[in-house]
């Protein structure tokens, strides 16, 4: 798999993908790091002599020694860390990260660059937790580990099949930059295949750059051209997962009638299509259609009864058709599964509502407007 720019050393530098095994030259100083302060090791100077030098064994034999005799030297394990992963030493470097970021708890950079470590480390989970936890924090905008960590996160929700965020983090990283790298990945996830883009089938190369780059055109917002792009995509794969749904997810904001044909089509293939069950018993719901979203909310439900939109639609469906009780009782099991979700609190006030329940329903009002005001700094992932 071909990588993205990555940062390493004391300061970032630039690396080349790894296949062209070209090393930096040249290094950049990072933001100041804040913790605890520590005494630093008489070897400390020798150290940073020699990596500046390109010395790199010799700088980490030094930065060994020194943070043996100051085990709380922050920036020493700093170094150790990046210094290993310029030489593909990940076992190591995710040994050193892990003991600066427990010196260093509030630094969102260092725990990302951990979660690469993790990640080459085949510590997939770890990783994802990680880098979405530095995200959440905040990491500097343009920086090359951001991008970078940022690429790994929505590698592993793609592999992990949570590929709403892993598309909510590619566009992101388009917005910033363009890469063929992120394209393929964004086609990966449009597609709903959990696997590394590595595992890409020849075959399938070609639809996988084309829905990437329908969905970063739809991202930036040029409509017509992805669209047409989707059209065309549908026209030649039309009995491919997921194509249909990807157009009919597309269109139903804007075309519904359109976007429910795509849809139902992308049923007719697999009638167990999650996505395309919820999409349509929402857009369902929204046209005042409560009857038939209910048997197609149902149906999701059954089919996945951990997943959070499809038990809240099917609550949602049945309060609507007058099942108030059965319908509050979907929704308290919905918000059970994802107790931060404003929308599933707003739908439990309704039904609390409908149900004479006036204290339940002010209190689910007051906290969809809590996390409505929350969420609107920083979208949640998705839930799978």
């Amino acid at each position: 798999m071909m990588v993205l720019l990555c940062a390493v050393g004391l300061a970032w530098q630039a690396a080349a993908p790894k296949s062209a095994a070209v090393k930096p030259a040249a290094a950049k100083p990072v933001a100041p790091r804040t913790g605890p302060s520590a005494a630093v090791p008489p070897v400390a100077a020798q150290a940073e002599a020699a990596r500046k030098a390109g010395q790199l064994d010799e700088a980490l034999k030094l930065y060994r020694q020194g943070t043996a005799v100051a085990p709380r030297w922050a920036d020493g394990w700093w170094s150790l860390g990046t210094i290993s992963y310029l030489k593909e030493q990940y076992p190591q470097c995710r040994d050193a990260l892990q003991r600066y970021v427990a010196l260093e708890p509030k630094s969102s950079v260092g725990l990302a660059f951990l979660g690469l470590c993790q990640f080459e480390t085949g510590q997939f989970d770890a990783a994802l937790r990680g880098i979405e936890k530095a995200y959440a924090m905040g990491l500097p905008s343009g920086d090359t580990v951001t991008r970078e960590a940022l690429y790994k996160l929505a590698v592993v929700q793609t592999k992990s099949g949570n590929f709403e965020r892993a598309l909510q983090i590619c566009t992101a990283l388009h917005r910033e930059k363009e890469s063929p790298e992120v394209v393929a990945l964004a086609g990966l996830a449009a597609l709903r295949k959990p696997v590394f883009p590595q595992e890409m089938a020849p075959d399938d190369r070609e639809l996988i750059f084309k829905m990437g780059r329908a969905m970063m055109l739809a991202a930036d917002r040029h409509a017509g051209q992805a669209g047409k792009l989707l059209a065309e995509l549908v026209e030649s794969y039309p009995k491919t997962p997921n194509v249909n749904y990807a157009y009919g997810a597309f269109l139903i904001a804007t075309e519904a009638d359109r976007g429910l044909d795509e849809l139902r089509a992308e049923l007719k293939l697999d009638p167990n299509h999650l996505p395309a069950l919820v999409t349509l018993a929402d857009e369902l719901m929204k046209r005042g259609n409560p009857a038939e979203a209910l048997t197609v909310a149902e149906h999701a439900a059954k089919q996945a009864p951990r997943n959070f939109p499809a038990r809240a639609l099917y609550g949602r469906a049945l309060v609507e058709n007058g099942k108030v009780q059965p319908g509050i009782v979907e929704l308290e099991y919905a918000l059970k599964l994802a107790p931060d979700s404003p929308q599933v609190h707003f739908f439990l006030a309704s039904a609390y509502g409908k149900a004479g329940r006036k204290e339940d329903a002010a209190r689910e009002r007051e906290q969809f407007l809590k996390l409505k005001q929350a969420g609107q700094s920083m979208a949640a992932p998705e839930a799978k």
